[in-house]
């Protein structure tokens, strides 16, 4: 078993995989889409890692804010996307985010809003910008 940790900057100051680094010297949001990372990320430190109760509080922020432009709506749904589908640390919180995640793409696609394609372009927009 590998103990190598992935350090990953996704967004603004406080999305990603173990970012920020140190959160003592992370710095406040730069927007109200980095300030739920960091509510989570502080959800996490104080519950532990992979804490269901921590990505579900985050995908309900996420899912029921109202975005103030098309690019950081964009940016949230592939955080979002990317936090539904990690496991997390009890198999019905995993299913719970697995199925909120489901539910969200299958809406999506009956209501011509969108197709399962969708997540790849979200993930590419927001790791790659473009």
């Amino acid at each position: 078993q590998s103990n190598l940790q992935v350090y990953a900057p996704v967004y603004g100051r406080w999305c990603g995989p173990n970012h920020p680094v140190n959160m003592s010297r992370a710095g406040p949001p730069v927007d109200m889409l980095d300030a739920a990372c960091m509510r989570h990320d502080y959800c996490v430190a104080a519950r532990g890692e992979y804490n269901c109760g921590c990505d579900v509080a985050l995908l309900n922020e996420l899912r029921g804010t109202r975005w103030p432009n098309p690019l950081m709506q964009r940016n949230a749904r592939a955080i979002y996307d990317a936090i539904a589908l990690v496991p997390c640390n009890s198999p019905d919180g995993t299913t719970l985010k697995q199925t909120m995640f489901a539910v969200d793409l299958f809406y999506d696609v009956i209501s011509g809003n969108g197709t399962p394609m969708d997540v790849m372009d979200r993930w590419r927009t927001l790791f790659f910008g473009h």
